[in-house]
């Protein structure tokens, strides 16, 4: 849930992919901060959330890998517009929130002024962006676990 404004605001991807360090970081609006903050805060409360990761740092696509690999649980996701800025933007009061009730939890936002859609499922064996990429698992695992030494230079 939360508000993007499809600016590739990724420090991350930036960095990680491109190459450059000159992006500004996304405008902050604190009202909209305390709006998704205080929402995301009673659905953890009541136990309607199952999980939960802020997207600031890396996007959509870095939590949702953050999720799969702690869960071990494959998921996938469907992103239709603009996929880089959707699965990368580290725009502010954005949350990625895994629930068994999805369509209490948009009615929930809807009445709390939160923008919120569902972007994809939990289940299987890879980590999966619709008509982008799927990876295993494990190979994502791997992955994760060989970057720090690789970059410690061990």
């Amino acid at each position: 849930l939360g508000e993007t404004k499809g600016a590739m605001g990724s420090s991350l991807y930036l960095r990680e992919v491109l190459g450059r360090e000159e992006v500004a970081p996304p405008p902050v609006n604190l009202a909209c901060e305390r709006r998704n903050g205080e929402f995301v805060r009673r659905l953890i409360e009541a136990g309607e959330a199952r999980c939960v990761h802020d997207l600031s740092d890396g996007g959509l696509a870095i939590a949702a890998a953050d999720m799969a690999l702690a869960s071990n649980l494959g998921l996938s996701l469907t992103v239709t517009d603009a996929p880089l800025p959707a699965l990368f933007g580290e725009d502010q009061a954005r949350y990625l929130i895994a629930t068994s009730a999805p369509d209490d939890l948009l009615a929930a936002a809807e009445a709390s002024g939160v923008p919120a859609a569902v972007i994809g499922a939990a289940g299987g064996e890879a980590f999966i962006v619709e008509g982008l990429m799927s990876i295993p698992l494990e190979d994502l695992r791997a992955e994760y676990e060989r970057w720090l030494p690789a970059f410690m230079g061990d």
